[in-house]
Formats: structure tokens, sequence, C-alpha cells
């Protein structure tokens, strides 16, 4: 899904025009980033770089749940000073307009609320999509207080600890870039009104697919969404002439 952001991050972005790049975090030995699939992230313009597991005292990886739980190697990106500013974004999100704006966000964090079945407004955000000043010294701070019960659950994954650490000192961004899936099934006037102005499309609920199998298509709860992922998908195989290498996400 990494190839998807990088191809619709670029069709509507001109980076070199922002001073910015693309820059993909896998962890040492634990991504699955085949010598194949690296050579078709760098094609897609990734940069890819490896970082080793951190780990912190008192967090017991295995009670995150499965596909939260090496998420706390984000915190490896507030390490990375040799950048003014860092946009961090989930390889299940895909672009679709501008994000010239969100260089000009003030303060030191930014992120978009997180949405709800019960919940439109909620005043936590989601961390698939934030925006901040990588820091040395607030690096060094985060990790002491991953491990603290006093300041956070430590088996919590990385989007409870930030909310906790950037409580009421975050700058919140519109919906339109961290549009969550979760808008479609349970807010779906909403989801219908902002769709045109949705910039970053986030599939928390449902991944899309590999395996035709499992293709959301109409009946189930997402299908409109996911089939438009996966027409957005075939554009960037043919762009890239894998249409023959690699399977329609969808």
């Amino acid at each position: 899904m990494a190839v998807m952001l990088g191809y619709s991050i670029q069709k509507h972005n001109d980076l070199k025009a922002m001073d910015a790049e693309l820059v993909l975090l896998v962890r040492e030995g634990g991504d699955g980033v085949t010598a194949d699939n690296k050579t078709r992230l760098e094609k897609a313009g990734w940069k890819v770089r490896v970082a080793e597991e951190l780990h912190f005292d008192g967090v017991d990886n295995d009670q995150i749940r499965a596909h939260h739980r090496h998420n706390l190697n984000k915190l490896h990106l507030w390490s990375w000073t040799e950048y003014e500013k860092i946009l961090f974004i989930d390889a299940d999100v895909v672009c679709k307009g501008s994000l010239a704006d969100l260089w000009e966000m003030p303060g030191d964090f930014a992120a978009a609320p997180d949405v709800w079945w019960n919940i439109l407004t909620d005043n936590r955000f989601n961390s698939g999509v934030i925006v901040f000043r990588p820091s040395i010294e607030t690096f060094h701070d985060m990790i002491p207080k991953v491990s603290d019960p006093r300041y956070h659950s430590p088996n919590d994954a990385d989007q409870a600890f930030l909310n906790a650490y950037y409580r009421f000192r975050y700058f919140g961004l519109p919906y339109k870039y961290n549009y969550n899936l979760v808008m479609y099934q349970f807010h779906r006037d909403v989801w219908d009104m902002l769709w045109d102005e949705a910039i970053l499309i986030h599939f928390t609920m449902r991944k899309p697919k590999s395996d035709p199998a499992q293709h959301c298509h109409k009946g189930c709860n997402e299908w409109e969404p996911l089939e438009w992922y996966g027409q957005y998908f075939r554009e960037m195989l043919a762009f890239y002439g894998w249409e023959k290498e690699l399977p329609v996400y969808a």
C-alpha cells in the first residue's frame, strides 16, 4: 500500500517545489521489505530508511493489539532533526489533493480529530496523519514517559501515548487531512458533504486487500470507498507498468 500512497502524493503534489521528500520508515528485519519491494518503493519515489525496533521498559508488545504492536516505532521520527518538519502518513492512507498548507501549520504538533461510530467530533486525535517539528530533546523526553504508568497505560500503542503527551497543546487539523473511513459507515451525511474537499483518505476500518475474494464490492459496508481505491490502484499499476507484477488492492 505504500507504493500507492507514494504515487498518490506525487500525483497531486510537487515535492521538489515543497522542498520535501518521501521517506519510508521500516523496521530492521521486521516489515517484510524484500529486494523487489524495495525496488518498487524506490521507483514510486520512496527513500527507504531502516530503523531498529524501539524497546521500552515495562512495555509488553504482546499485550498491544497486533495491528498496532509496532506503532511506537513512530517515535523514531522525532530524532530525525535533519528535517524542519515531518508529515507522517500511515500506509493505509491515499492522497487526492494538495498537502501544501500542512507545512504552514503553527506550533510543534498538529493532527485531525478521531472519529468513532458514536462520536463524530472527538477531542482526541487520530495519529495516522500528524505534522510535527522533530526535536531530539522531545525524543528523549518521550521515551521514559512511554514506560510510566502514571503518565499513560504502557501497553497502549502510539495513538494513546501521543494524545497524552500533546494533550491541550496540539493544533487541530480539519477532517479533510485524515478522512476516516469510520465516517462513511456511521456518519454518511458528513462523509458525502465533505468528500470533494477531502485530501487524505484513511482506510481505518477496512483495509484494501490483494486477494480478489476479499475485495469489497457492492453489498459490503465500505464498498464505494474501496471500489474508488481499487480504480486508483489500477491507475497506479498502469503508470508504473506493473499490471502483470502486482495484484490489485481493493
